[in-house]
């Protein structure tokens, strides 16, 4: 703690007649002598002085609270981060079934469930329904829950219904309406549509007339006896993909993406079929469309069409291979994500090619929420750290890296199959190692409280498969303490801080 000093300055005789004390006022303190002229100027001075430290410590107090809590919405807000609950192992706090719901993220509804037409939000401290609406039929809400770091919890909730009469509903946080919109107005036959940001909807349809001067493809499918058969792709119609204001009917931005011929992946052109008797049949479909918003990120594939766009519509390519997908990272822009491809693509919010390096991106399971000071990339069996702003590389360690589990803002925690390591994210050093000890396990999640690192594993090749959570001390890596033989009925997420398990029509609260 640091000593403050203050230097007395001396203090000139006061000219200004004193008055005398009133009586019974003696004007001198127990082991003082009298009272001089210039006195109570100096009295006024320390107590000035100490009414300003106190403000200034009361500011700084004020001050701490401040950023505690703009730490503690960072943390719920971000992804995997989870509001803390104290240092006793997890257990169930309440749990919710509804047979033939579905559960999902909602952006300012939180967590919200779909059963037979009606919208209802669950409430996270409770498991109870805050509220709910009749929507409408064959509903269509949100994101997946397995995407809602991605989300803007100050969205509104967008609703789709209706089967060949579709219309789109939104909703506020406390199930108010916003606005309705029909959609036959913006539809034509075999087009798609989805929810989209911000309280849109994202349309894609195809458009213009079939080429007869483009030349089909020939192009090879494996029906299930293993056996090759030549198919022909012929030239197909782009497609015009939208995003409409969900409560006004407005255009927020509109783009056209041309019909490219297939050389040699046919998924999403070619339609598989069996009969009774199991024979297999091939019918090719160059109208075949699909588009949805996730991941932060506007995905448009069909036959001969697959696009990428951000939520203000601007169309994101990493060099290469069009099916090389790209996601959000919190130091801005995007970076490229593909299975086999060991090199990374940094894209600015405009589409550009921010910076390019050889390496696979590394996605954080889980953060705090700060600014991340580095982008990870494994290449060659290393660990690579970049600079996120230009791609520059920072240090690199020997360290087969398989995922990150945890980056925060004074450490990263890597993890392989035999180790899991700590780091310095501004110099590599490593702050602590531990065994994994997986075993025939499979790690598939993490989350963090700010001060743990809190680890899903499982079993064999199922996402719920005898799954286990385990906790470690970011500080030291050690164990904190282990939950076993959890309910495999579903997946781990976090909601808003909260630690959640999703099944199919079920969701049930841990901490």
């Amino acid at each position: 703690m640091r000593t403050m000093e203050f230097e007395e300055e001396p203090v000139e005789a006061d000219e200004t007649p004193v008055e005398p004390e009133e009586s019974g006022a003696s004007g001198t303190f127990e082991g003082t002598g009298p009272a001089q002229p210039g006195d109570r100027r100096l009295r006024r001075r320390w107590i000035a002085a100490g009414t300003a430290l106190v403000v200034v410590a009361g500011g700084l107090a004020l001050g701490g609270e401040i950023e505690d809590r703009h730490a503690a919405d960072r943390l719920v807000a971000a992804p995997g981060g989870l509001s803390p609950w104290g240092a006793e192992p997890p257990h169930e706090l309440w749990s919710l079934d509804a047979p033939g719901g579905r559960l999902v993220s909602g952006g300012a509804a939180g967590l919200v469930l779909l059963d037979r037409g009606t919208v209802s939000r669950v409430d996270l401290g409770t498991g109870d329904l805050e509220w709910s609406r009749e929507v409408g039929t064959d509903l269509v809400c949100g994101t997946d829950v397995g995407w809602q770091a991605a989300v803007d919890q100050d969205d509104p909730l967008v609703c789709l219904s209706g089967g060949d009469d579709r219309e789109v509903t939104v909703l506020d946080g406390h199930g108010h309406l916003l606005g309705e919109l029909p959609l036959d107005d913006f539809l034509s036959t075999g087009a798609d549509v989805a929810p989209g940001p911000a309280g849109s909807v994202v349309l894609a349809e195809r458009v213009g007339a079939r080429s007869a001067d483009l030349p089909g493809a020939s192009v090879s499918v494996r029906p299930t006896d293993g056996s090759l058969e030549d198919v022909v792709v012929p030239a197909g119609r782009g497609v015009q993909v939208s995003v409409v204001d969900a409560s006004t009917g407005a255009v927020r931005w509109e783009h056209e993406v041309d019909f490219v011929v297939p050389s040699r992946a046919t998924g999403d052109c070619v339609a598989r079929f069996s009969d009774e008797e199991g024979v297999e049949s091939h019918t090719v479909d160059v109208e075949s469309l699909t588009v949805r918003y996730t991941g932060g990120v506007v995905q448009v594939s069909g036959c001969g069409v697959r696009s990428l766009f951000s939520a203000d519509g601007v169309q994101l390519q990493a060099p290469g291979d069009a099916s090389i997908g790209v996601v959000p990272v919190a130091s801005g822009g995007f970076v490229s994500i593909a299975g086999d491809v060991e090199t990374t693509n940094a894209l600015d919010d405009d589409g550009t090619v921010r910076w390019e390096s050889p390496g696979r991106h590394l996605y954080p399971g889980s953060t705090d929420g700060s600014a991340l000071a580095v982008s990870l990339l494994a290449s060659d069996g290393r660990l690579v750290a970049v600079d996120p702003r230009d791609g520059r590389q920072l240090w690199t360690a020997d360290i087969p890296a398989e995922q990150v589990l945890v980056q925060a803002g004074e450490q990263v925690v890597v993890t392989s199959y035999l180790y899991r390591r700590a780091l310095d994210p501004i110099t590599g050093q490593t702050l602590w190692e531990t065994e994994a000890d997986y075993g025939d396990r499979f790690s598939v999640g993490a989350f963090t409280d700010g001060t743990r690192l809190i680890e899903v594993t499982v079993r064999g090749d199922q996402s719920t498969d005898g799954t286990r959570l385990t906790a470690h001390d970011l500080r030291t890596g050690e164990e904190a303490w282990v939950v076993d033989d959890l309910s495999e009925l579903g997946w781990f997420v976090a909601i808003d801080g909260a630690l959640l398990q999703v099944g199919e029509g079920t969701v049930s609260r841990w901490g």
